[in-house]
């Protein structure tokens, strides 16, 4: 069989295979993974396209003969060592759960108005000691003052908020 055919046929059935796979985790999976799915999709096709298929071909067979020709030594299994470890910690990472821009934000907040709390308590127990007026039992604290042109975006809100917090106009 022609070794150019035998390329695109391997190929073809690589990317069938993640097509199937991304289609199979397209709704219950991040967005993150699922781009993962699809660029993986591209990249055996792209390969042969690309005109690789002989030299990713080249490559397994200089790995395999490598592999046979190899001798355990000392030194070889310190290097084995250290390429799991560094295959362990590189595929590992993925499995750490990804904090997402919105999560920083509500814990930030979450944080502020904890602050806020603990403030507004010890004002109070302050003013518990002064002769009370009728007006308000506790003070509660006031909203910060949002910029009068707001941009709608969440991101440079943010960022004009704490410029001006920090006195920068």
């Amino acid at each position: 069989m022609d070794p150019n055919v035998l390329h695109l046929v391997v190929a073809g059935v690589l990317t069938l295979v993640f097509v199937v796979i991304t289609a199979l985790i397209w709704s219950r999976a991040q967005v993150k993974t699922v781009f993962w799915w699809i660029g993986l999709t591209l990249v055996p096709m792209a390969i042969y396209l690309l005109g690789l298929a002989p030299a990713v071909v080249g490559a397994y067979e200089t790995l395999r003969d490598w592999a046979y020709g190899l001798q355990l030594t000392p030194v070889v299994w310190v290097g084995i060592v250290l390429a799991g470890l560094a295959t362990l910690l590189t595929f590992g990472s993925r499995l750490i759960p990804s904090e997402s821009y919105r999560d920083r934000r509500a814990a930030l907040k979450e944080k502020k108005a904890k602050a806020v709390t603990s403030g507004s308590t010890g004002r109070g127990a302050a003013a518990g000691s002064r002769p009370a007026s009728g007006a308000t039992a506790s003070p509660t604290p006031r909203p910060a003052a949002k910029p009068a042109a707001s941009s709608g975006d969440a991101d440079m809100d943010e960022i004009a908020e704490l410029l001006r917090k920090r006195g920068i106009n």
